[in-house]
């Protein structure tokens, strides 16, 4: 009777808020298409809805860390039968898989609170509120979802989610609606938080323009600033906080540039005994003492010496780069995000490492010329490092057919996503490499994802 009577009550606040998104968007000229408003779905109510939310975010929370480690391990199996079933029939290649070595789990040295990066989404709560801040529970596509507060998520830092409850409180204060939808005339958008290990905190705040002028714009930073800085918001002791203007999906520094409101420009973050610089959208591991972990399994299989010349494809800040430059010949990275190369460039003179070279770019572009200008290097290792959509077919033809590459080192966070898996069929179907070993990480405890090392050799 009550979750019947409660079910109402919040498509009742659904149907309000759709009313008022309406309004809004004629009151903007926004396009005529209808806004579709979602669903709470009927499963989550007030009572259950952090409950719903950790069987999403961390679906493995409930099950013994050693336990974790072992499904890991199947499912790292599982990659190597998904390879082998994207090459093609009686292709010999599949007798070379039977020789790859799949190692055990490395497991992450911390199990809670290790996430130094959070994206926080504004939508409908369970009660109907608009600007509610946290994660969706549903399904997005089928428009029945529900947006729930972090409060009991095990992987996130205390801090992050202090943060995102006062923004929390911020918005709903505040005279601008939400933007669940571009045509919907709101405003509130994304909340990102970064932290470092030493307890450095950065907060970018994206906002969409809809048609406010520069005034109306700046007015509303300050008002943020001074909440976060000298009203309830100042107890998250903000190192860096960030505004940023973007009417698109995701904006780059270059489309909308991100307005640093107070504090510091950059976090500083230790790794492996050197020191990297982190700008609001540059890429970092998001599990500090797991990514040592991973790096030093990546130089022990990659097999460098200092007659080796380090590839680092999606070279982010740098990270790979720099801590092998020292074991090497050289380095040269290649990234297409342009602060992350500044970032790199910078974070290798901090390190007193001259032999790392960066070049912005995406990969398809320069990586040919990059390896034209390696022409007089005897062995070179290219190390790939990119998203979860992996690289283009034509990056890898061109590490498929340059000699020189003894060794290419995949890292893959979504190592069954259809682009990544073929990239390795790929490499492993030319007849040029090999995969000789999967080394798993453990870099998302209580998730079902993994980090592989990929090692194949020509």
């Amino acid at each position: 009777m009550l979750r019947s009577y409660f079910s109402v009550y919040c498509n009742d606040c659904f149907r309000l808020n759709a009313v008022v998104l309406k309004l809004q968007q004629r009151s903007f000229h926004a396009p005529a298409a209808p806004l579709v408003v979602p669903k709470i779905p009927e499963h989550v109510t007030a009572e259950n809805q952090y409950e719903c939310l950790a069987e999403v975010v961390t679906p493995l929370w409930r099950i013994p860390y050693e336990q974790q480690l072992e499904l890991k391990f199947q499912w790292t199996k599982h990659v190597v039968s998904l390879i082998k079933s994207k090459l093609k029939p009686h292709s010999h290649k599949h007798n070379h898989l039977k020789m790859c070595r799949v190692n055990n789990v490395l497991p992450s040295p911390v199990t809670q609170e290790y996430r130094n990066k959070d994206e926080f989404n504004v939508r409908c709560g369970v009660d109907g509120n608009p600007k509610t801040v946290g994660f969706f529970v549903g399904k997005t596509a089928k428009h029945e979802y529900v947006c729930v507060p972090p409060t009991y998520i095990i992987n996130m830092k205390q801090k992050h989610k202090d943060v995102a409850t006062e923004y929390q409180k911020y918005i709903r204060e505040s005279k601008y609606l939400a933007c669940h939808d571009f045509r919907d005339g709101g405003h509130w958008r994304t909340l990102l938080v970064r932290s470092t290990a030493a307890g450095e905190t950065m907060a970018v705040v994206l906002f969409h323009p809809q048609q406010l002028h520069e005034e109306e714009l700046q007015e509303e930073a300050q008002n943020l600033k001074e909440f976060f800085t000298q009203g309830p918001g100042s107890h998250c002791s903000l190192t860096s906080l960030y505004f940023q203007a973007c009417s698109n999906t995701r904006c780059t520094n270059d489309q909308a540039p991100f307005q640093l409101l107070y504090g510091e420009p950059y976090l500083t973050e230790h790794l492996c005994g050197y020191k990297f610089r982190i700008s609001p959208d540059s890429f970092f591991q998001v599990n500090i003492a797991a990514a040592e972990v991973l790096y030093n399994a990546l130089f022990n299989v990659a097999g460098l010496d200092q007659r080796t010349t380090v590839l680092d494809i999606c070279c982010g800040t740098g990270t790979i780069s720099i801590l092998a430059a020292k074991r090497v010949r050289g380095t040269v990275g290649i990234e297409e995000i342009r602060d992350a190369v500044v970032d790199a460039r910078h974070n290798a003179l901090v390190n007193e490492v001259f032999n790392a070279e960066f070049f912005f770019g995406r990969a398809e572009k320069r990586l040919r010329k990059v390896l034209e200008d390696l022409s007089l290097a005897s062995s070179i290792v290219a190390v790939l490092n990119p998203g979860r959509r992996g690289v283009g077919p034509k990056v890898v033809d061109v590490l498929n057919n340059c000699p020189q590459i003894k060794r290419v080192v995949y890292v893959s966070c979504k190592a069954d996503n259809p682009n990544t898996l073929s990239n390795f069929v790929q490499l492993q179907e030319s007849g040029k490499f090999h995969l000789r070993q999967i080394i798993p990480v453990d870099m998302f405890p209580h998730t079902f994802h993994t980090e592989l090392i990929l090692l194949f050799e020509r």
